[in-house]
């Protein structure tokens, strides 16, 4: 019996030594696949006419931490000051945008700021009058699918007639997956001064900001 007892330890003892039995010690398991995904955006191009330089902005440009926001100084939607406007004459610019984002999206939204001028009106001699109200300096915008505009197939609901420039707010419902992936439209500015425009009205730069909005 001693001598049985002795081969068992030394059995136990060479186990433990060797590594067989110290394994039952610990349990590993792995796991080999773990992931993660990020969520898709819809991100906001725009293309600016020839005449411009044909100027490309995005939604995504400039510092971009957790915003996906940009103000584009390089398009010009209402012409500019190169060539002012007299009486009777007008300028069309066509904006091209695409959604170059990973996502669909179901609305663009056109928002006007404010509009200014330079001199304020009712300043100067003769004094000037306030072009951006009284109508004679008219804005018409409308937006049609594709990488040219065509008036046949315009959007209905992000249009504004020709008038003062615009303050109200509107939105196009995408239809027909024309605000997906890949997606163009273009929309088209036509600034006009009427031909009965007053001598008040000359020599004042009209300015207002504008902000696209791409939702998915």
């Amino acid at each position: 019996m001693l001598w049985l007892a002795s081969g068992a330890a030394a059995l136990l003892l060479s186990l433990g030594v060797s590594g067989t039995l110290s394994d039952w010690t610990s349990a590993v398991l792995g796991n080999s696949t773990n992931s993660a995904a990020t969520a898709t955006a819809v991100v906001l191009q725009e293309t600016g006419p020839a005449s411009q330089g044909t100027p490309v902005c995005r939604s995504s440009d400039g510092a971009q931490s957790t915003v996906n926001s940009y103000t584009c100084t390089t398009v010009n939607k209402y012409g500019g000051t190169a060539s002012p406007l007299s009486p009777g004459n007008s300028r069309t610019v066509d904006v091209t945008f695409k959604n170059i984002g990973g996502a669909n999206a179901t609305s663009f939204q056109l928002a006007p700021g404010s509009c200014t001028q330079s001199p304020t009106a009712g300043s100067g001699t003769p004094a000037a009058a306030n072009v951006c109200t009284n109508g004679d300096l008219t804005v018409a915008v409308s937006c049609s699918p594709g990488t040219t505009y065509a008036g046949g197939s315009a959007w209905a609901d992000l249009v504004y007639a020709a008038a003062a420039p615009p303050g109200a707010t509107k939105t196009h419902t995408a239809t027909a997956g024309d605000l997906d992936v890949g997606a163009s439209w273009t929309c088209r500015f036509t600034v006009a001064l009427a031909a009965g425009a007053g001598i008040a009205d000359q020599g004042v730069t009209v300015t207002q900001p504008l902000t696209w909005t791409l939702s998915q």
